[in-house]
């Protein structure tokens, strides 16, 4: 079974990502059914789907889900036009059962990212680049995301890490590729805004 299998295999993982498009006769659920499964064994969840697999998947309350802004938008039901619609829509997702949201666009992320007893809300902006080609430079945002919380970065610190990798992923041809110098030199100029919660 295909549950046991992913169990067996992530046996020791700190954190277990899934992300993508479900195989053809896998049911809607799985991510949700693996997600708790996992979440029960004490692995760090993250998903990253799109329609009813992101649906049922959050309800299953993943450490972080991190939809890009179509996804979102699809997921909240309406369209994010400004800050504040970004705002609802990160909290909306949390409602639904995330614990922490990253929502992915071109030019950066909007985070809503909680601790012990406390939940922050960023707006982080990429530097302006000339980009190839933006395919999988959400994914590469997300990776360079977890990687830097493996590493025990600050939210801040991972926030201008991952959209930095991310930018520089969309100066290369293909899919998940990126050129670390490259991150390197965008970091400083990523920008990270702390934000309140809409209506306070």
């Amino acid at each position: 079974m295909l549950l046991e299998k992913l169990v067996y295999l992530s046996q020791g993982a700190a954190y277990v990502v899934f992300s993508g498009s479900l195989p053809r006769g896998i049911d809607d659920g799985f991510y949700a059914e693996a997600v708790r499964e996992l979440n029960r064994r004490g692995a760090q969840t993250v998903l990253d789907s799109e329609g009813e697999p992101l649906r049922l998947g959050v309800q299953a309350e993943p450490l972080l889900v991190s939809p890009n802004e179509r996804e979102a938008e699809a997921l909240v039901g309406q369209e994010f036009n400004d800050d504040d619609d970004f705002l609802t829509g990160l909290e909306t997702i949390a409602e639904l059962g995330a614990r922490n949201v990253l929502i992915t666009r071109e030019s950066g992320c909007w985070a809503l990212l909680r601790s012990e007893r406390q939940t922050n809300r960023y707006r982080a902006v990429a530097p302006l680049v000339d980009p190839v080609s933006a395919v999988g430079s959400g994914d590469v945002l997300l990776a360079a995301f977890v990687a830097a919380r493996l590493d025990g970065r600050s939210d801040e610190e991972a926030l201008r890490a991952a959209v930095a990798a991310g930018a520089a992923a969309t100066l290369e041809i293909g899919a998940g590729r990126f050129e670390p110098r490259e991150a390197g030199r965008l970091i400083s100029s990523v920008e990270v805004a702390q934000l309140e919660p809409v209506g306070s």
